[in-house]
């Protein structure tokens, strides 16, 4: 064989099968990696270096080879129509994941890459010693995170580059996600007036979005990863609007379902927000309305009872929001995040129907749920002389309403009729055509008040008790049917299943998911139960289980468990750790003191225990927010490796 490069004339079908098939010492394969050596690039030379590397050098190979291989990945461009895709790395990704392959080659070699590079090969079938060092390499490239700006859309970074790749590996997401811009600030400049400030800031917000769809586009099958990652930062609500309300029907059914109940679950801080703005609005002092809502404001957040705060104390602009708030929310949902889940044709691709991955039925129970819930805020509305209905959204939720309430009362059909009425005076002064031409707006507006006209036109047959409290076969019933469940109903139907242990246990699990407060207590249903303490210990260990979802389902049911009247250490132990160790005290104290006293026996006085249980595992969200307090605190107090998450 010649030693200067001549290569062997064998058609090059053969020396890759030879390459394949025979050993690293045999001629034949020597024969072939000379060839690799001495060809140039081009289609040929990749095929027999991937021969190579998947044949005689699968266990062991030369330096050489692998840098090869590499090399002939790193030079490949890509096409100047799309320069934010480029071609496939197959060929580096088998080098670099290749066992004979130095940390130091790695390193050096993904320095080199481009960001689109460096994206192709964190994919999802690199190993994870290689998704590890594309991560790595990605964090020490600059600059790292800075706030999003509108021209980060057109010249996106390393970070979104990588991100645009489908098919990424966890661990590569997960960096590049910490490198992502974030929220915007615009700073106003120098005589610059306030709209214009607004402007800019409006259009770097909406820059912002659309990267984080772009994001949640690309990644499908990654959304339960990015909503984990996403529960305490800026870009949490914004991811969890885009899976609601962008694109639900590629969403996951589970976790659809979990982000539109926790969607739910912030009704209720609007209608509390109306009716206390309202008390105040008709004369009564903001200390005399804090008292009246305080069992309510309880049982708020500090940030969101500093936002009703603000509300109540700006008499101008702040209290005429507020008394309009439940109002807003239930229709600005409607109009937006949640208008695909209520009508599902429209959402088509190409003049075609989507298809879904959730089931008709969820879809279903779904849009009842909101119905419900919207149905609260329907009760609240009043006729604002100074904000006439005159705009499709303000109709459509109470259109979706009508269409989706199981039951249609009296109260809610009086309640649609006055929306009506005050419609077509708002619209009286609407033509079909606006100043640029025809305004669907006001179409959109008509067509929905024609629909919510014919719906309360007639009477609705009254349903009568006994059809409101048959809520279904024992064995079929499920816990969101009993959350949703009025509290007569409720009672009703557990009166007539008494003694089904079943039964109640699900009702107890249905106060986590509650979206109002009820009137019938906790206790109260737990004493129907033939073994309350068993029930709620087991209900409490296997909670991921029989409950699972959100933070929000977890922080119910531990305010739930320690409001009762119990010291019951076992009981305790068994609660979320991270839940647990963040729920307050009665009076507002910063620690549940049936809590602490669990954990300062555990612990004692070692001071190796506590600094191990402060770094323990347990999270606000994700498997490991599952980790019970008992469990960690003996791996703390022993010295034990950490346990792992229930299973679901």
């Amino acid at each position: 064989m010649d030693s200067g490069g001549s290569a062997p004339s064998l058609p090059l079908n053969f020396l890759c099968a030879l390459a394949a098939d025979s050993g690293a010492d045999d001629p034949p394969a020597l024969m072939a990696a000379e060839r690799a050596r001495s060809m140039e690039e081009g289609l040929e030379r990749r095929q027999l270096l991937e021969a190579l590397l998947r044949g005689p050098y699968g266990d062991s190979a030369p330096w050489w080879l692998l840098k090869a291989a590499i090399d002939s990945d790193l030079a490949r461009m890509p096409p100047q129509s799309d320069p934010f895709y480029g071609p496939p790395m197959d060929l580096a990704l088998l080098a670099l994941s290749h066992a004979s392959c130095s940390p130091q080659l790695r390193h050096e070699s993904l320095g080199r890459c481009t960001a689109v590079q460096l994206g192709r090969l964190g994919s999802a079938q690199a190993s994870d010693l290689l998704a590890d060092a594309v991560a790595e390499a990605l964090r020490e490239r600059k600059p790292h995170q800075r706030p999003m700006t509108v021209e980060l859309l057109d010249t996106p970074k390393d970070a979104q580059l990588v991100l645009r790749q489908q098919g990424l590996h966890s661990t590569v997401i997960s960096a590049a996600l910490d490198l992502l811009p974030s929220y915007p600030l615009v700073d106003e400049k120098d005589g610059e007036d306030t709209s214009t400030w607004l402007k800019r800031l409006k259009a770097a917000e909406q820059a912002w979005r659309t990267m984080w769809k772009q994001v949640l586009t690309a990644h499908p099958e990654h959304h339960r990863l990015l909503v984990n990652w996403s529960d305490d930062k800026d870009a949490g609500y914004v991811i969890r609007e885009h899976l609601l309300g962008s694109f639900p029907w590629d969403v996951e059914p589970e976790l659809l379902e979990e982000i539109a109940q926790d969607d739910l679950a912030s009704f209720p801080l609007s209608v509390l927000t109306t009716r206390m703005c309202r008390m105040r609005r008709d004369g009564a002092t903001e200390q005399e309305v804090r008292e009246h809502f305080a069992n309510d404001l309880a049982e708020v957040a500090p940030r969101q009872r500093e936002h009703i705060d603000e509300l109540l104390t700006n008499d101008k602009y702040g209290l005429r929001y507020g008394c309009r708030a439940a109002i807003s929310s239930a229709a600005l949902a409607a109009d937006g995040r949640w208008r695909y889940i209520l009508n599902p044709d429209l959402a088509r691709h190409y003049g075609k129907p989507r298809s879904w991955r959730a089931s008709a039925d969820q879809l279903t129970s779904l849009a009842q749920n909101f119905a419900e819930h919207a149905a609260v805020a329907l009760e609240l509305w009043e006729p604002d002389p100074k904000s006439p209905v005159r705009s499709a959204r303000e109709l459509r939720w109470v259109h979706d309403l009508l269409q989706h309430l199981p039951i249609i009362t009296p109260q809610v059909k009086e309640k649609a009729r006055l929306i009506c009425r005050e419609a077509k005076r708002g619209l009286a002064g609407r033509g079909d055509h606006g100043r640029y031409g025809l305004d669907s707006d006001a179409q959109q507006a008509r067509e929905l008040l024609d629909g919510v006209e014919r719906m309360t036109a007639e009477p609705f047959p009254d349903p009568g008790p006994a059809r409101a409290a048959s809520l279904g076969k024992p064995d079929q019933i499920t816990v969101r049917n009993l959350a949703d469940a009025p509290d007569a109903v409720l009672d009703e139907y557990l009166r007539r299943h008494e003694g089904d242990d079943a039964v109640v246990e699900k009702a107890l699990l249905s106060f986590a998911s509650r979206a109002y407060h009820r009137d019938l207590s906790f206790a109260d249903v737990l004493k129907r139960h033939s073994d309350p303490q068993r029930a709620l210990l087991d209900l409490t260990r296997n909670l991921r289980r029989h409950l699972g979802g959100g933070p929000n389902l977890r922080e119910a049911w531990v305010s739930t468990v320690l409001s009762l009247p119990t010291d019951d250490s076992e009981l305790i132990r068994a609660l979320p750790a991270w839940t647990a160790l963040k729920a307050r005290g009665p009076r507002g104290q910063a620690a549940h003191p049936a809590v602490t006293s669990v954990v300062r026996t555990a612990l004692g006085d070692r001071a190796e225990a506590w600094q191990r249980f402060a770094t323990s595992p347990a999270s606000y969200a994700g498997p490991t927010a599952w980790l019970r307090l008992g469990d960690l605190l003996d791996a703390a107090a022993n010295g034990t490796p950490w346990p792992t998450p229930p299973h679901k």
